[in-house]
């Protein structure tokens, strides 16, 4: 048997890793499938859980962010809401992480400076009013507090991917006591969902019989 992977997500390279360690092959049309894409990409789970409807499948799905009693958190449904609840913020330099497919709604304000993150490319034109960081990770608290302090930044706003590569961010706002507007995640095809690439491969193991004990000698 040979397993279908989708996605492009860290979780999904682990896991590809750790499938080639336990001797499981990966193929496009694998005999189960495991849908690793990222929870905001939520064109590509559709099609891949329409695709596994007929063999088992299982998500794996990062944790989205949960605030802490430090936290100063607006959470919204949408990246036109964010941008509302960013204008009506009265911030003046705020930080974006939110994906270059959602910033048209932030590029139609005045008033308010954008640091635009983009990680991978083609990235998008600069914001009439800021610039774009075509920073890569691994990002840490205290790289962030500095770079979050030295832009001046007032709002951080991002979307809810979860995980620790994107947290530092969220951390160094609750350090410097600055306020995050948070883009809730899309509702995700209904399925069985693991967290953890552990628990993904775990499912691919039982799913091949290859979680059995040993025969005795």
């Amino acid at each position: 048997m040979k397993l279908a992977l989708v996605g492009g997500t860290r979780e999904a390279d682990m896991l590809a890793a750790a499938l080639d360690e336990a001797g499981i092959a990966c193929a496009p049309d694998g005999e189960i499938a495991v849908i690793a894409a990222h929870p905001f990409d939520n064109d590509l789970w559709a099609c891949a859980a329409l695709s596994a409807r007929k063999k088992p499948h299982i998500g794996l799905v990062r944790p989205a962010w949960q605030a802490g009693e430090a936290d100063d958190w607006r959470e919204v449904d949408s990246a036109e809401a964010a941008a509302v609840a960013l204008q009506q913020s009265g911030a003046k330099r705020a930080l974006l992480a939110v994906g270059n497919g959602r910033l048209l709604p932030f590029y139609r304000l005045s008033g308010v400076e954008l640091y635009v993150r983009s990680r991978n490319a083609p990235h998008p034109p600069a914001p009439p009013n800021g610039r774009i960081s075509t920073l890569h990770g691994p990002f840490d608290l205290a790289s962030e507090v500095a770079a979050l302090g030295r832009d001046r930044i007032d709002m951080v706003v991002a979307h809810n991917a979860g995980g620790q590569g994107g947290w530092p961010k969220l951390g160094a706002a609750r350090a410097l006591g600055i306020p995050v507007t948070l883009i809730n995640r899309p509702q995700l095809p209904e399925m069985e969902m693991v967290a953890t690439v552990a628990a993904a491969l775990d499912w691919a193991k039982r799913h091949m019989g290859l979680d059995a004990a040993a025969p005795s000698p």
